[in-house]
């Protein structure tokens, strides 16, 4: 697989940040050597990594689940949450980044509908094979990479996105996450982060003894630690390093809950006919109560819009909450 020049051009060797050439089967690093290989259309630089246990278990879990976590997305969501990352991040000039791409859904819609050259990155290496079909001909690199040491140059970036990844990292990595997010962005470049949000429902699940409502360790039965925040945790931690321009709530319509309830009401001619409502017409009441305050505490995503500060800020190591340790 030949890899885009101006997309191979913002990596580096992680070891140390030497120029990576690419010979057709790797990205070779031309000051060490270092040999990081392309597997089925995805660049790996994690590829036979030493990984600590509960990384390996995750990433794992990951791989396996990486063709059903496709599966999974409605055409509702895709409009809510792909137009609205990708007007946060503004109109940038240059090389994009999606942290946390996974299969690939919002880095097909930069590259596909927005014409940017896409950088997706994913701990995952089964989803960034998905991924490297899904954007077959666009101009769009799959990377298997850590979002804890991206292997990215200092402020190579035109913008980024991440979109239902940071809720993943645990407090002490979630501040490395937005520190290498920072340092790769250019100058006031834009970022578009969500965080699973810690809403009005899931604080009423909270008081009815789910002790899983605000956090926990095995989403969907698996090894993925999660995290929801309130609009005030969501923008302390980025303003550690990131200047906030702007918070909002996505997602306010629960529109599955709906669905499912209009199924076993009506069956599956009425749920489909709500869906179909909803998919034509109805977003656009979702997306115009992102306008309004409420949203921010019934939407089902908190998004973010950060910019790199000038000069870069550094974070305090007492400004994020204690937590259970690992990634």
């Amino acid at each position: 697989m030949a890899m885009r020049d101006d997309l191979l051009a913002v990596l580096w060797c992680p070891d140390d940040h030497g120029d990576l050439l690419d010979d057709g089967a790797a990205a070779v690093c031309t000051t060490c050597g270092r040999r990081y290989p392309v597997l089925d259309g995805v660049l790996s630089f994690l590829y036979d990594a030493d990984l600590p246990e509960l990384d390996a278990a995750e990433m794992a879990d990951r791989d396996n689940e990486a063709e059903w976590y496709d599966s999974i997305w409605p055409e509702y969501i895709d409009r809510i949450e792909l137009p609205a990352h990708a007007e946060k991040m503004g109109s940038p000039h240059g090389v994009v980044l999606d942290l946390g791409s996974g299969p690939g859904r919002i880095t097909e819609y930069l590259a596909r509908e927005l014409h940017y050259p896409t950088i997706g990155l994913d701990y995952s290496l089964e989803s960034l094979k998905l991924l490297a079909k899904r954007c077959e001909g666009l101009p769009v690199l799959a990377v298997h990479a850590d979002g804890r040491a991206l292997p990215i140059r200092d402020g190579a970036l035109a913008g980024a996105t991440s979109g239902q990844c940071y809720e993943h990292f645990r407090p002490e990595d979630r501040r490395l996450v937005l520190q290498e997010c920072a340092r790769v962005l250019a100058p006031r470049a834009a970022l578009a982060v969500t965080n699973l949000n810690y809403n009005l429902t899931f604080r009423l699940w909270k008081l009815k003894g789910n002790e899983g409502a605000k956090e926990g360790d095995h989403m969907y039965g698996s090894n993925f630690y999660y995290v929801r925040l309130t609009p005030k945790e969501f923008r302390a931690e980025l303003s550690e390093v990131f200047d906030v321009e702007e918070l909002i709530g996505i997602r306010n319509f629960p529109v599955r809950s709906i669905s499912v309830a209009l199924e076993k009401v009506g069956g599956t001619r009425l749920s489909g006919a709500f869906m179909r409502f909803m998919n034509s017409k109805g977003y656009r009441a979702d997306r115009w109560l992102e306008r309004i305050p409420l949203a921010k505490h019934v939407g089902f995503l908190l998004l973010a819009k950060v910019s790199r500060a000038t000069p870069l800020k550094v974070a305090s190591p007492t400004a994020v909450p204690a937590g259970p340790a690992g990634s």
